[in-house]
């Protein structure tokens, strides 16, 4: 019969033992127990099975994260708070989050893109701008209740061009239409004033009024059209309020010169309501002194041409009958 003890087991036995028999009481291994048994169901084993595990404690590393990302004082509380829950409030409480956040996301509204004039009614915005910053008739170049911009929205609420009665109801259609119309108008001052700036020549010679190279008033009149890409001739009107606008722009080259234009034409309605009056004022105050000034030049033969065709402008009321009336006009 084989012993059941290891090789190594036997190399740890007396040399006078064997490994078929039993080691005496003397030489045996004594093994004492680590604890005696407890005779009690309630001893420590059982309690330990029950007990729940305790929650490691994060808030010494909730604080430091706080730090790191500067968070607020509120947002530090919630995220101590969180650290301090047990794992199955913390999913509960992620959980809640994302529906908050996904309910918030439905909430916004991507920004609607900006208005823009379709090419027809921008191209037509631009051309009757020209012409009527060409037309010496023009009441006002920058004054909001008379000047281009009210004209120019005028003619649009009129004659349609596009712009349709739903967009005249909404009021952001409406403001960028506006704002789309102030721009052209800004061009077309930048464009005068900048030909009319061009045009004033060098200083005269002592005792001579004559300004060495600048424009006579009819090739000045002749260029401001021509930078305008309108297809006119000059007319003594024309030149006579191209005259106003080279006499006042020495009095004034800021930012204020238009408005300073808008307020003498204004005093020169006032103080003579007679258009004929008026011709008669322009004539001798504004266009002979231009003449002597910036060079003369023959004006006889520019009385009877034709100038600037007149502007037709209709008011709001007239929107459906211009459209009726005029088969480029209608709403498309």
């Amino acid at each position: 019969m084989f012993s059941d003890k290891s090789f190594d087991d036997m190399l740890e036995m007396p040399l006078d033992s064997s490994p078929l028999k039993p080691p005496s009481p003397s030489t045996a291994v004594r093994t004492v127990p680590s604890a005696p048994a407890s005779p009690s169901p309630t001893g420590s084993f059982l309690p330990v099975l029950a007990q729940k595990r305790v929650a490691e404690d994060l808030t010494q590393y909730a604080n430091g994260v706080s730090r790191a990302h500067k968070l607020l004082k509120t947002d530090q509380e919630e995220l101590t708070r969180f650290a301090k829950a047990d794992r199955g409030q913390q999913l509960v409480f992620i959980a809640g989050q994302l529906l908050a956040l996904n309910h918030h996301q439905w909430q916004i509204q991507p920004a609607e893109a900006a208005w823009t004039p379709h090419k027809k009614l921008s191209d037509k915005i631009e051309g009757n701008a020209r012409i009527l910053f060409a037309d010496p008739s023009l009441p006002a170049y920058k004054d909001d209740k008379f000047g281009p911009n009210k004209l120019l929205m005028d003619m649009v609420l009129a004659h349609g061009w596009g712009f349709t009665m739903e967009m005249q109801d909404d009021r952001g259609t409406m403001d960028a239409l506006g704002s789309h119309i102030g721009r052209v108008s800004i061009s077309k001052r930048n464009t005068i004033k900048g030909v009319i700036a061009t045009s004033l020549g060098s200083a005269p010679v002592e005792g001579e009024k004559l300004r060495p190279g600048a424009l006579n008033i009819v090739e000045l009149a002749t260029k401001i059209l021509q930078k305008l890409h309108v297809n006119a001739k000059v007319d003594l009107p024309f030149c006579g309020r191209v005259a106003i606008l080279r006499k006042l722009i020495s009095e004034s080259t800021d930012s204020k010169y238009w408005g300073a234009v808008d307020t003498k034409l204004s005093n020169l309605r006032r103080s003579h309501p007679d258009p004929a009056k008026q011709s008669k004022f322009i004539k001798r105050l504004i266009l002979d002194p231009d003449l002597e000034m910036f060079g003369t030049v023959e004006l006889t033969s520019l009385a009877s041409t034709t100038g600037v065709t007149a502007v037709p402008v209709a008011g709001p009321s007239r929107v459906r009958r211009s459209a009726e009336s005029d088969g480029d006009d209608k709403e498309v």
